[in-house]
């Protein structure tokens, strides 16, 4: 598992850096003048970074692989579920407008957690709202109204 893991660090590595040249190549600015290869510069860093992590943390280890529970496997229908959530808040998201999308797909994900109805209608709507307040009265983006209106 550890070789896996070494592997994958020197891949985000590699792709970190062609990440970094080709936003160099772009022309990065400043931070005053961005340009238009600052924010892949950034992120180029980062999975170098993060790479590099995971490449070290992994070198030189011997331990035996983690065994898995039988709660841990994979659940596909949970994957699927979510996958399909995700595709439903994109088609969604124009027609019904941000917050009501917004909290039936938060809800749906909590639920799939399993978490109970009471945590998951707090953590939808502090989620919406919270958002919500960030982007359209700190930041002035605008979303999507939808057909009701809010």
């Amino acid at each position: 598992m550890q070789r896996y893991d070494r592997l994958g660090g020197l891949l985000w590595m590699a792709i970190g850096m062609a990440i970094g040249v080709e936003s160099i190549r772009l022309g990065t600015g400043s931070v005053s003048a961005p340009g238009p290869g600052l924010i892949p510069l950034g992120c180029g860093l980062l999975l170098l970074l993060l790479g590099m992590v995971l490449f070290i943390f992994n070198y030189g280890t011997t331990a035996s692989p983690p065994t898995v529970c039988k709660e841990q496997a994979i659940s596909w229908k949970k994957l699927i579920l979510a996958l399909g959530y995700l595709a439903g808040y994109a088609l969604l998201l124009e027609v019904l407008g941000f917050l009501l999308v917004t909290v039936l797909w938060v809800g749906a994900n909590c639920r799939l957690g399993n978490m109970n109805w009471k945590k998951t209608v707090a953590v939808a709507v502090t989620a919406t709202l919270s958002s919500f307040f960030i982007f359209e009265y700190c930041l002035k983006i605008r979303f999507p109204r939808g057909s009701f209106g809010f």
